[in-house]
């Protein structure tokens, strides 16, 4: 999202340019006919950076509402997502709780999924999805993989629960669960944050 949100800003300011180099040729066209060619090769170039701007902001409310979606989908859409797909649904849940997510590349990944910062705090994420209890081997991957990704908080989220073991493990390593319940909730409640946390608080909070 902050791609699109950044190709609209630069769109608009060549946007701003254009007009003005548009209105300062134009005035001088009045003085010199010869300045006119040059006014309508910049009013050509105000169109496209005009169609570049909407195009850029309809990019961005399509996104949006994608991500809107994404949180409204109910638990049977959920359980009948792909890997990817819950990953991408992982992802829309966290943006709709305050965070900035990245996705990690698919092949050496080191056991996470996402990254997800908030307050200046990076978060490893593990996504799961699957039609049983998650064991602590996913706590055990998130956990190394956070030291590679340069994460000092971790998370698993899963559409299933999770064992005892992998309960006492996430404990012990200070890491997030979130569970079919949990995360059925935060769904439906999105909230941007307005305190600032520090540490591993910041995840606490989500």
């Amino acid at each position: 999202m902050r791609e699109e949100s950044t190709a609209f800003t630069t769109a608009l300011q060549w946007l701003a340019l254009w007009l003005a180099a548009t209105a300062l040729l134009a005035l001088g066209g009045l003085l010199n006919r010869a300045v006119w060619v040059l006014a309508a090769a910049a009013a050509v170039l105000t169109v496209v950076a005009a169609w570049r701007a909407l195009l850029a902001y309809l990019n961005h409310r399509r996104n949006l509402r994608l991500e809107a979606l994404y949180r409204s989908s109910g638990q049977a859409a959920v359980d009948s997502m792909t890997g990817v797909e819950f990953e991408h649904y992982v992802a829309a849940v966290l943006r709709g709780r305050g965070y900035s997510v990245e996705f990690t590349r698919a092949t050496g990944d080191f056991g996470v999924d996402l990254i997800a910062t908030r307050n200046g705090v990076r978060t490893a994420v593990q996504c799961k999805r699957q039609a049983r209890a998650v064991n602590g081997a996913a706590i055990q991957q998130v956990v190394a993989g956070a030291a590679v990704h340069d994460c000092t908080a971790t998370m698993v989220v899963s559409n299933h629960r999770y064992t005892s073991a992998a309960q006492h493990l996430a404990e012990v390593h200070n890491c997030v669960l979130v569970d079919r319940t949990r995360l059925a909730r935060l769904a439906r409640t999105p909230v941007q944050p307005t305190k600032r946390s520090r540490g591993c608080s910041a995840v606490r909070q989500f």
